[in-house]
């Protein structure tokens, strides 16, 4: 198994869980590289988790390059060396609405992050149609193992070393990385296609989030500062629910609260 991102937070904890092959760091916007590593190492399966962050809006040239083209690479180097692909992707892709979203639902990014990640989805479908697509969620620690950067920016928020507030109106479902990185292995090992929603069981506001990380780490919760999506001016998603169960179904796993 070959995993890109391996030096990220989610690629780490799947390469620790599976012995991935040891591999030579590469530019996923190369696709020559890339290709002549896959033709060297012959993985069976690829788990693409390389990306960039994109909350606060991101670099465009590194959004597009890195998130949709380099998926685009990956997908065709995968499936040159005729490997299992499994494509990491975000509920970034939606818009956000009252109700929760299924595997049958289209993207609706409203951010640029997020039609990155959509863009990510059609290539990688488009190049290998026997891929499947991980949609998840916000990925944290679940009070085990290293944190999250977003649980550093919670616990920094609250004890005033970094300025800014987290979202009250910004609904998300957590998933520890630990849980996720379990769910993906397997998912690997299945021949599902297309796109599955893998996310926590619990929606919680970024607020809500960082008030539970706080009371976790010792720190009072009331000092965790609080804000809108509205106050802030951004664009972003707002409320944004993952319907996990039919992975639960195929994979026979359950993730936990965190």
């Amino acid at each position: 198994m070959l995993v890109t991102g391996a030096s990220g937070y989610l690629g780490g904890a799947v390469a620790a869980l599976c012995g991935a092959v040891p591999a030579p760091r590469t530019d996923v916007r190369d696709l020559a590289a890339l290709s002549a590593l896959f033709a060297s190492v012959r993985p069976a399966t690829v788990i693409h988790t390389a990306t960039v962050l994109g909350n606060n809006g991101g670099s465009p040239e590194d959004l597009w390059a890195v998130v949709a083209a380099g998926a685009a690479n990956v997908a065709v180097a995968a499936r040159s060396a005729g490997a299992r692909l499994v494509h990491v992707s975000s509920d970034a892709v939606f818009a956000g609405r009252d109700t929760p979203y299924t595997e049958a639902d289209a993207p609706s990014p409203v951010f640029e992050y997020g039609a990155a990640k959509a863009a990510a989805e059609e290539a990688v479908a488009a190049v290998d149609p026997g891929a499947a697509i991980v949609r998840t969620s916000l990925i944290v620690s679940g009070g085990r193992g290293p944190l999250s950067r977003h649980e550093q920016t919670c616990l920094a928020l609250a004890s005033g070393v970094t300025a800014g507030a987290l979202f009250t109106d910004e609904i998300r479902c957590p998933i520890a990385v630990d849980d996720l990185a379990a769910f993906v292995v397997a998912l690997a090992a299945t021949d599902h296609a297309g796109v599955l929603n893998i996310a926590g069981p619990e929606a919680l506001s970024r607020h809500d989030l960082g008030v539970r990380v706080a009371a976790r780490h010792g720190v009072d919760p009331s000092r965790v500062p609080a804000s809108t999506i509205a106050a802030s001016g951004l664009t972003r998603p707002a409320r944004v629910v993952l319907d996990s169960s039919a992975a639960g179904k195929l994979l026979g796993l359950a993730a936990r609260t965190v």
